[in-house]
């Protein structure tokens, strides 16, 4: 929803113990009671969801008076104060050489918003908040962890992919990012909104920038949704293909190249997985329409190996880009493969701007999902 001007947001810092059991209700009422997830750390009965960050977190609230609308938590601290599955997933170990004289880390997590608030400005306060207090410690490497259909919302917040996915569970696989902190460049350049804060502020430090690109050079081959044109994304999916996505990809038949290359630009990602990432899990909810570029995946749930493959320009996995559903089966990368992930959050913002190629998209489901129904 627009927040009216008349209704104030504030934001603020839980610090009693009352506040935060606020927030870990909200946590659970999101995770839990609307998109169906189940962690080891949720508390079922009490209807609360915390863990371990939280006993040294900072955790951020947003209320429209005295109704609680978003949060967001970040911890910063030493390399010591993070756990050794954080340290490892992170690569803090690594990130720790650019700067050995106590360096300190930010990681932010459990950034949600209430439902009606998703189309306002929460989001950019929470975040806004967050960014200000890594420049506040000086921080140079804020971090955080998404599955893969959130990927282009915080490229789009000036963050870039590292390191290898990883399973989280509960979550499920999830993709690391980092977001450099004195990069006032990038941050423009994406239309960061931090930008807004990033560009007042003085003495900045580009030794980050020159250290993370020659020390994670691997990160070079990522396409970044938010600084690739879409004639070069057609054309990196064309190379992949050997043919034009319109011939190779269902979804898109019907729609001129035109129209094709907009919605994929709009609504997709490339996503670059490892043997033996977890793609989906059954009984989990869909966000995106995953669709293979590259690669072999293999089905756990397959009686026979050659029984359900999975060609290029495919899709596999509970097509969530418009509903939800429940992936039926559990499918895991067999080699080195390339993902295009369609998201379900950029979707709405797309039907708006071009309802009448999105009416097309959501037709060629239909269709789809009536060509599955009749195989069962």
């Amino acid at each position: 929803m627009t927040i009216n001007q008349s209704e104030t947001v504030t934001l603020g810092i839980a610090t009693t113990p009352e506040e935060k059991l606020e927030i870990y209700r909200l946590r659970y009422q999101i995770y839990a009671e609307e998109m169906s997830k189940s962690f080891p750390n949720m508390d079922h009965c009490k209807k609360l969801l915390f863990d371990e960050l939280d006993d040294w977190g900072v955790l951020l609230y947003a209320k429209s008076g005295s109704e609680l609308i978003g949060t967001l938590r970040i911890n910063i601290g030493l390399l010591s104060d993070f756990s050794p599955f954080w340290v490892q997933v992170l690569s803090l170990k690594r990130f720790a050489q650019f700067s050995k004289n106590n360096q300190k880390f930010a990681y932010t997590s459990k950034f949600m918003v209430s439902q009606s608030y998703r189309n306002s400005t929460v989001s950019y306060l929470l975040s806004s908040k967050s960014y200000e207090l890594c420049c506040k410690e000086q921080v140079p490497f804020n971090f955080g962890v998404c599955t893969f259909h959130l990927l282009r919302l915080y490229e789009q917040f000036g963050f870039r992919r590292f390191g290898r996915n990883f399973v989280d569970d509960g979550y499920g696989l999830l993709a690391p990012y980092v977001l450099l902190v004195d990069d006032i460049e990038h941050l423009r350049t994406v239309r960061s909104p931090f930008f807004r804060q990033a560009r007042k502020r003085n003495c900045l430090d580009n030794q980050a920038l020159k250290w993370f690109n020659t020390e994670f050079i691997e990160t070079s081959n990522i396409i970044n949704s938010q600084l690739v044109n879409q004639e070069d994304l057609w054309m990196f999916l064309h190379a992949r293909f050997g043919a034009s996505p319109n011939q190779t990809i269902p979804l898109l038949q019907g729609l001129s190249e035109e129209e094709a290359i907009k919605f994929i630009h709009c609504c997709g990602i490339v996503v670059q997985c490892h043997p033996g990432d977890h793609l989906t899990f059954q009984d989990d909810t869909s966000y995106a329409l995953n669709i293979l570029i590259s690669g072999n995946l293999k089905s756990l749930h397959a009686s026979q190996p050659d029984s359900h493959v999975i060609l290029p320009g495919q899709s596999f996995g509970a097509n969530g880009l418009v509903h939800h559903p429940m992936h039926t089966e559990d499918i895991i990368s067999v080699t080195d493969t390339e993902l295009l992930v369609l998201s379900s959050l950029a979707f709405p913002k797309f039907l708006h701007s071009y309802p009448d190629i999105a009416n097309k998209i959501i037709q060629n489901l239909e269709l789809d999902n009536k060509a599955r129904y009749k195989k069962r």
